[in-house]
């Protein structure tokens, strides 16, 4: 059997990492700064966190057949439904390509339908169609598993006050309070 040498033993990566945080020679930059351990960062940890949930979520996703920008799109539509394209996407921040794309990878699921606006001809309005207000539950029944194992180890308390710290930041950021997940910060 041949031993593995590129990698470095979980001892040894413990070893140095703790080297890093105390300050010992080998973790000692010039100066005598500590270099910071990227897991004492928020945005690196907010990184992390960030495409660890968003792969899980897609993971739970896979059997319906959806990805996670069809998800969050039924969810907003459910709520808006009748309303046009265009005044959709200004209230979630997805700009009008990314729109008629993701609307058009609905309607061809069966999920959702454009319909002539009465009001005005030249605009479309969104509808869930049957079989999209069924996936609408699944997404739901989904969603509600993920965020259940997402913070399990928090209590109801601890949950809430990470949720209103996470959403400080989100604002300070300029996300938009309803936005898709990568939609751009709102103009200011």
């Amino acid at each position: 059997m041949v031993e593995d040498t590129t990698r470095e033993s979980a001892p040894k990566a413990a070893e140095r990492d703790a080297s890093c945080i105390s300050g010992s020679a080998a973790g000692v930059h010039a100066g005598g700064e500590v270099p910071a351990v990227p897991g004492d960062h928020l945005a690196f940890l907010l990184v992390q966190l960030g495409l660890h949930g968003a792969r899980r979520f897609g993971e739970r996703l896979q059997p319906l057949g959806l990805e996670q920008r069809h998800a969050g799109m039924l969810i907003r539509l459910a709520a808006n439904q009748g309303r046009s394209q265009q005044a959709i996407a200004e209230m979630i921040g997805v700009n009008a390509t990314r729109m008629v794309f993701l609307v058009d990878e609905l309607e061809r699921l069966g999920l959702v339908e454009r319909r002539r606006n009465p009001a005005d001809r030249r605009s479309h309005a969104l509808y869930l169609t049957d079989q999209g207000l069924a996936t609408v539950d699944q997404v739901r029944a989904v969603t509600a598993e993920h965020e259940a194992e997402f913070g399990a180890g928090l209590t109801e308390a601890q949950r809430a006050q990470l949720v209103s710290l996470l959403r400080a930041v989100a604002e300070e950021q300029g996300l938009h309070p309803r936005g898709m997940p990568g939609s751009a910060p709102l103009p200011g």
